[in-house]
């Protein structure tokens, strides 16, 4: 029989000519066309450490093939290549693939694979070769099918433990899940990302799973996609609640898996703006003009470098670009219209000179205007975007938004037009949030947040809120929140929602100075004596537990508000002893965010991994790369 030179035999003992007995698991494999490659990806598969060796040996052999051939040469020529004693001492002192340098320096490849979006040939780049030469001349860098293999097997299948042993440590979870696509590398990923509270009153966000989703995203799809995520992880019974988009396919997936859901809160507002804007004509002509000087500017350098001139050169001010206007941006019209404001003088110059657009005195003033109805909305989408922002804000600051809307109204200057895209909006907000107050997912996280307790609750909510908030410590927290007719009642609202499109992530940084954060801390500031104690509740005082909890309520209501830039979860960890009954509840209730932004952030990291250089990457590979690249910073890089 011919020798077998392939390594991969190592590892198997070949029964037939065409068949192969695998040494570790004692199966047989047909090996058509007697070649080797479906034994090499059953051990990839099935075997991983195994795997490992074998590209270990086989990397091995390839350098020893390729030295002896530079070898074998003339006495002459030998005498003539002899190695310097520096040549010697670098070619025999590699460390080995155990030795505890090699194991750190392979990780940290990995890692920085994940993190930086790196294709996993990188590790073959010449430049990448010959940096860790030089840096490290006794570290044997590995390939990119080794790497492939160490980051989505080992390090993954690591961090995914270590994973579990933090969710562990929560008794109720919030989850985000959103669906991506991306037509040019033919995948699709539904995300499922966890929110909770820790036991020292930390937020975390968890990225859990971006599972390949093929064919229709269709709910019932959704549906046995996100309980099948759950189940992997074994959190079917910690769910609390659901944010989502209002797409009709994902209100169905979370009816049909009885999960408690809430609508995108930024969505929702986003979806506000659009109406009002959409219900002027004069408005929609402005911005239409908007656009096309934007897009002039986005594809002429020329155009560009003509407006530098006239900013720096005529005009002696800082050089700033035109931004266009993009339908998937948040407040992206307002950041266009804004940045046509501040550019104004240079704007008409350029107009003026080169271009056939013109923006009239009245349409600039309206534009004016405008801007200054819509930054409310700016600013409220940044507040709620963030990761710090807890889901206690969502009613404060829709109630502040209605106020400035309302005065913005009354003043004697606004024009009839702006009037009336003002009421659109009021009416929107009434239509949209009007009910938010009777949704125990909001009204008790609200009250639950010391900086406002019951400051947004007419007296019947006071004590409605207060009293299903007893009810909801004495038993089943999540058959209460689901089953409560609140609750029940914001279901069936939701599902008979239409299709929406979906919503991003605003990626517009400047200096934040919010108009709405004054106005709502001088709310607060305000009526600071008002009773909020629990006088009327309708549950009998003879049951001792309830008379316990309502005096640790009254106790509750009694303490001093915090400062609106105060931190409530530090607050609730400094008082986790004096309210030991509320503290499940806190930790249940604060950790749902407002939003799907963790989700749009996941898939913007997505969108990075898919680029034109690996655009043929594997859906499951990339769920991995994504879980390792947004965990690594949560887990500090220790797992």
């Amino acid at each position: 029989m011919k020798p077998k030179s392939s390594f991969i035999w190592n590892f198997y003992d070949e029964v037939e000519s065409d068949r192969a007995k695998c040494k570790i698991c004692d199966n047989v494999y047909s090996r058509k066309g007697r070649c080797t490659t479906g034994l090499i990806t059953h051990l990839k598969l099935k075997h991983n450490d195994e795997y490992l060796q074998f590209i270990d040996l086989r990397d091995k052999s390839k350098e020893s093939v390729a030295t002896s051939t530079c070898t074998s040469s003339t006495p002459l020529q030998a005498i003539k290549k002899q190695m310097t004693l520096q040549e010697s001492l670098q070619k025999k002192d590699y460390w080995d693939s155990s030795n505890i340098k090699t194991i750190e320096f392979d990780k940290l490849i990995a890692e920085m694979i994940a993190l930086q979006d790196l294709p996993f040939n990188f590790v073959e780049s010449i430049g990448f070769r010959r940096l860790m030469q030089a840096a490290l001349p006794r570290y044997k860098l590995r390939g990119r099918e080794y790497f492939t293999s160490f980051l989505c097997e080992n390090l993954y299948n690591q961090m995914a433990s270590k994973v579990k042993q933090l969710l562990e440590g929560f008794n109720k979870l919030s989850f985000t899940s959103d669906v991506w696509s991306d037509p040019s590398a033919g995948v699709s990923l539904l995300s499922l990302t966890a929110h909770g509270i820790t036991e020292n009153f930390r937020k975390v966000n968890i990225i859990l799973k971006c599972e390949p989703i093929e064919g229709s995203h269709t709910g019932a799809v959704i549906s046995e996609k996100l309980i099948m995520m759950l189940n992997e992880w074994n959190l079917t019974e910690k769910v609390h609640c659901v944010v989502r988009d209002r797409g009709s396919n994902m209100i169905r997936a979370m009816n049909l898996s009885n999960f408690t859901h809430i609508d995108c809160i930024v969505h929702q507002i986003q979806l506000c703006v659009r109406a009002g804007i959409e219900s002027e004509d004069h408005l929609l002509k402005i911005i239409a003009k908007n656009k096309q000087i934007a897009t002039h500017f986005n594809h002429s350098i020329l155009a560009q470098d003509e407006l530098y001139k006239i900013q720096t050169q005529r005009l002696n001010q800082p050089s700033l670009a035109v931004i266009q206007n993009c339908p998937t941006r948040w407040n992206s019209t307002y950041y266009m219209m804004e940045r046509l404001l501040k550019i104004k003088d240079s704007m008409i110059l350029y107009l003026s000179t080169y271009n056939k657009i013109t923006i009239s005195t009245d349409e600039w003033l309206d534009m004016e205007k405008c801007v200054a109805v819509l930054k409310p909305f700016e600013e409220i989408t940044r507040e709620l975007s963030s990761t710090k922002i807890l889901i206690s804000s969502v009613i404060p600051l829709i109630h502040v938004l209605k106020l400035t809307l309302q005065k913005e109204e009354c003043k004697t200057d606004t024009s009839v037009i702006l009037k009336r895209i003002i009421r659109k909006l009021i009416n929107e907000l009434n239509s949209r949030f009007g009910e938010l107050q009777n949704n125990n997912l909001f009204a008790i996280a609200t009250y639950l947040d010391p900086r406002y307790k019951l400051k947004f609750f007419s007296e019947i909510l006071k004590e409605q809120v207060q009293s299903d908030l007893i009810c909801l410590i004495n038993s089943d927290s999540e058959s209460i929140s689901d089953s409560s007719p609140l609750a029940k009642k914001s279901r069936l609202e939701s599902s008979s929602n239409d299709n929406d499109d979906e919503c991003a992530t605003n990626t517009h940084a400047r200096k934040y100075l919010s108009q709405i954060q004054s106005s709502l801390a001088n709310i607060l500031n305000s009526n600071t004596d008002e009773d909020d104690s629990l006088n009327r509740s309708s549950i009998s005082d003879t049951d001792n537990r309830f008379f316990i909890l309502k005096s640790m309520l009254t106790e509750y209501n009694k303490d001093k508000k915090l400062q609106l830039t105060e931190d409530p979860l530090l607050w609730w960890n400094i008082n986790s002893n004096k309210y030991k009954d509320l503290i499940p509840i806190v930790r249940q209730f604060l950790a749902t965010p407002p939003g799907s932004v963790p989700s749009e952030q996941l898939f913007s990291g997505a969108s990075l991994i898919y680029d034109p250089l690996r655009n043929k990457l594997k859906s499951e590979k990339a769920a991995k790369l994504l879980f390792v690249k947004y965990n690594l910073p949560l887990l500090n890089f220790e797992y």
